[in-house]
């Protein structure tokens, strides 16, 4: 029996890890591909001293996988494609590997961090229990200000009720996103583009124009019946959290010295404030 069990984990680890460079979508939804190529450099000898020049830069690409289709690297490099029900990754040595269970949860839930429509009427208990404990947290205002992951914050009330909500750093593609409305249908969940889920929420909740749109600043209010406005700005939006602790609770960074108050702005951000 024990022999039986070895060999089916000998023959699923070699599913797991096929040698191709071709991502076949087997579910029954479309699934989100990215690929990812290293700049590739020639290196030639001129008067007795080598020089790199550049051949092909640094690429990274998208594409929206049909059931049954495949989407094959051009070159070298890191590619996935993934829903809601499968994660599949092709790595620079062309070594294929699918998700199982309990890595494509783990998957799915750093997506939904970055869902602005999961934080709805929700606690910091409710936070916890399905997206995480936060990295930090200070204690701003009546409430707390937690660093839940990389580029969202989030500040819950005195009753612990989530308030508001930062998006920055690499979530807005530290600051290269253009300041336009549109712009915010191109966040990532810092290491790539959202899930196709995730931008479907997205695209329904900004289909509307903002109530506001200036050389500095844009708005919009009442997107939903707990979203009460979002509002992108061209500055920081958020605060950073120091490892030093008071009382329980983490100090706020300011200009790189630990202080316990709140930083100034700094880096181009989005906030996002619930009723």
């Amino acid at each position: 029996m024990k022999r039986l069990l070895f060999t089916l984990s000998i023959l699923t680890f070699a599913n797991a890890t096929e040698q191709t460079d071709t991502i076949v979508n087997t579910t029954n939804s479309d699934m989100l591909c990215v690929a990812r190529y290293p700049s590739i450099y020639d290196i030639k000898e001129i008067n007795g001293r080598k020089r790199r020049t550049i051949i092909a830069p640094r690429e990274e690409v998208t594409a929206i996988l049909k059931p049954g289709e495949r989407f094959k690297k051009k070159r070298e490099g890191y590619a996935y494609c993934f829903n809601k029900t499968m994660y599949i990754k092709s790595r620079n040595s062309n070594r294929m590997e699918v998700s199982n269970e309990h890595n494509i949860k783990a998957f799915l839930t750093n997506h939904d961090t970055y869902d602005l429509t999961v934080y709805e009427g929700k606690t910091r208990e409710d936070v916890d229990k399905t997206l995480g404990i936060p990295k930090a947290c200070g204690k701003y205002k009546d409430g707390e200000y937690c660093n839940q992951a990389l580029g969202l914050d989030i500040f819950y009330d005195k009753n612990t009720k989530v308030k508001n909500i930062y998006l920055y750093g690499n979530t807005v593609h530290r600051g290269k996103l253009p300041f336009k409305p549109e712009s915010i249908l191109k966040l990532r969940n810092n290491e790539g583009p959202l899930g196709l889920w995730v931008q479907k929420n997205y695209k329904k909740l900004f289909s509307k124009k903002p109530s506001h749109y200036s050389k500095n600043l844009i708005v919009w209010t009442d997107l939903t019946e707990h979203i009460k406005q979002v509002t992108i700005t061209p500055k920081n939006g958020h605060f950073e959290l120091s490892r030093k602790m008071k009382n329980g609770y983490n100090l706020f960074r300011n200009d790189w010295s630990e202080s316990g108050e709140a930083p100034v702005d700094y880096i181009q951000a989005i906030e996002v404030e619930y009723r």
